[in-house]
C-alpha cells in the first residue's frame, strides 16, 4: 500500500468512473453512454478543436492490458472549520454538505479521517491515448438540496447536465463563462436537466444565480482516468493501462502524487494522506495548481 502525506489549507468535494463511461453506483452521477466515436463531441467548438487538446499528438489508442486502481483520501488535523457568510434559509438541509471547509468522517486509530470531494488523477502514461466515450457527465442536485459531490470531474469534448430532485429551483452556471440566459433546472426534476458546456480544460467554479450556498469545483481533464472520492473517502479507477503510474489527490491547489505499478486485472490499492493546516496557522498554499490539472 502506498501512502502520502501533504499539507492543506483550504477544500472542495463523488464520481467513481471508468475510460469506459460506466458509472461503478455513487449515488447521484452516471454517464451517458455513447453510441458510436472514439473520442465523442458534446460541446458547441469544432471536434478537431477537441482533438487538438486531447491528443495534440495524434497518439494511437490505447488498446492493451488494464488495471484497476482504489483506495481511500484520508485528512488529518484539526476539524474542519464552518463556512462563513452562507445562507441556507432556502434550504436548511444543504448545511450537512455547504456547511464545513471540507467534509470527513470518524478518525480512526492513527487519528486519520476519510475525506470527501477530494479528486483523483492517474497520470504517467505516454506513446498512446485513452479517450473518455461517454459525450455526457450528468449529476443530480439530491433532494437536500446539494450536488452529490462538493468536486466534480470530467473530461473535456463532455457536456455537463445538471439535474434537480429537491424541492427549489437551482440556475447553475460557469463563474467566468458568458451565458446569455438564466438557464433553470426545475424541482423534482419537472423539466429538462442544465446543459452547461465547459469551452477549455482546466478548473472552473459551478455557482448558482438562485442558490448561492451551492458553490462546486469543477474539474475538466484531458484524460478519463479520474473519480472524486465519496463519503467514505473511497475512490476507484478501473481501465488504467498497465506500467508505473502516478497517482495524484487534489483538494484545491494542494495535492500529492504516489507512485503506482499497474499490473493487468489486478486492483492496486493506493491510499492517500493530507493533512490540514488552518490558514490561521501561518501555513500558505503555494497557489500553483499540480501538474496534472490542466
Amino acid at each position: 500500500m502506498a501512502v502520502a502525506r501533504v499539507a492543506l489549507a483550504t477544500c472542495f468535494g463523488c464520481n467513481n468512473r471508468s475510460p469506459s463511461g460506466e458509472s461503478t453506483g455513487e449515488a447521484g452521477i452516471h454517464s451517458v453512454p455513447a453510441r458510436a466515436s472514439i473520442a465523442p463531441n458534446a460541446l458547441p467548438i469544432p471536434t478537431a478543436s477537441i482533438e487538438a487538446a486531447v491528443n495534440p499528438e495524434k497518439l494511437p489508442v490505447y488498446n492493451g492490458p488494464i488495471g484497476s486502481v482504489e483506495g481511500t483520501v484520508f485528512v488529518k488535523g484539526p476539524d474542519a472549520a464552518d463556512m462563513p457568510a452562507l445562507d441556507f434559509t432556502t434550504c436548511p438541509a444543504a448545511i450537512d454538505t455547504y456547511g464545513k471547509v471540507f467534509r470527513s468522517g470518524r478518525a480512526n486509530a492513527q487519528g486519520l479521517r476519510p475525506l470527501a470531494d477530494a479528486v483523483v488523477v492517474i497520470t504517467g502514461y505516454s506513446d498512446f491515448f485513452l479517450p473518455d466515450r461517454t459525450p455526457s457527465q450528468r449529476i443530480t442536485i439530491t433532494v437536500d438540496c446539494a450536488y452529490p459531490q462538493r468536486a466534480i470531474a470530467m473530461t473535456y469534448g463532455q457536456r455537463l447536465e445538471v439535474a434537480n430532485d429537491s424541492k427549489i429551483p437551482f440556475a447553475p452556471y460557469l463563474e467566468g463563462i458568458i451565458q446569455p440566459a438564466v438557464m433553470i433546472a426545475p424541482p423534482r426534476q419537472s423539466g429538462d436537466p442544465v446543459k452547461l458546456y465547459p469551452p477549455r480544460p482546466g478548473h472552473y467554479v459551478l455557482a448558482d444565480r438562485l442558490q448561492p450556498f451551492a458553490l462546486e469545483d469543477l474539474y475538466v481533464f484531458r484524460h478519463p482516468l479520474h473519480a472524486v472520492t465519496d463519503l467514505g473517502g473511497h475512490y476507484r479507477i478501473d481501465g488504467v493501462p498497465v506500467g508505473k503510474l502516478k497517482v495524484g489527490a487534489l483538494l484545491k491547489v494542494i495535492h500529492s502524487e504516489v507512485d503506482v505499478d499497474v499490473r493487468a486485472n489486478v486492483v492496486e490499492k493506493v491510499d492517500v494522506v493530507l493533512s490540514y493546516t488552518p490558514p490561521d496557522a501561518g501555513v500558505q498554499p503555494t497557489g500553483r495548481p499540480p501538474h496534472f490539472i490542466p
